[in-house]
């Protein structure tokens, strides 16, 4: 009767502990879930965050992957190869960032290139209803222009790209789904754009070193 117990209480013990196991792994895969959905959310900002959203977005990203950090080795092989990806996706946008907040636009140069890619120095202001079409015409300036832009154009570019993104962030929840939809594929449009001309310069380089 003792030898019973005491295996009853065994089993107890190994039910229990795997128990815990099997929760703290499925909290860290609900973790890699939360993980996945904001680096989905994020992509077409990658490369147009302002100044001022940056330390937000590390802030998030600290906060979604500290447990991940601390109990990687608890992930399947498949799920750590998929955290990694996103930790050097991630490290790779963080790097392009702060490289470009570094660079100092001058407010009068700004302002015009705001009113001549969005037809307004008030971004922050841009109403709901013309926000698609604020897309439209700074998107319609971009495919005009940027075959002559120097790196420093691209810049002022980028940063009113990212004031339209903002506005796009504070009444999204306004936006019809027929806009969402319009105002994902032009932003996804820009950053083609944008690493078309990063590509170029890419292959530019290679050829004066030669």
């Amino acid at each position: 009767m003792r030898n019973f117990k005491k295996y009853a209480l065994a089993l107890l013990f190994a039910g229990s502990t795997l128990a815990v196991q099997a929760q703290s792994k499925s909290q860290l895969e609900q973790d890699l879930d939360n993980l996945r959905a904001w680096m989905r959310q994020k992509s077409t900002q990658a490369d147009s965050v302002t100044r001022a959203e940056w330390p937000t977005i590390k802030q998030e990203f600290r906060n979604l992957t500290h447990s991940l950090d601390e109990n990687t080795e608890k992930l399947s092989e498949q799920s750590k190869e998929e955290y990694k990806t996103y930790k050097n996706r991630y490290n790779e946008w963080e790097k392009r960032n702060e490289e470009r907040q570094l660079v100092d636009l001058d407010g009068e140069e700004l302002e015009r290139w705001e009113l001549a890619m969005t037809g307004t120095t008030r971004i922050a202001s841009i109403k709901t209803a013309n926000l698609r079409n604020a897309y439209v015409k700074l998107i319609d300036y971009v495919r005009e222009h940027r075959r002559g832009w120097s790196l420093r154009d691209w810049e002022y570019a980028e940063f009113v790209f990212g004031e339209l993104n903002t506005r796009k962030s504070e009444v999204l929840d306004k936006l019809n789904n027929g806009d969402k939809i319009k105002i994902a594929a032009l932003q996804a449009e820009f950053v083609t754009l944008k690493k078309g001309r990063e590509a170029q310069e890419m292959y530019k380089d290679m050829r004066d070193k030669r």
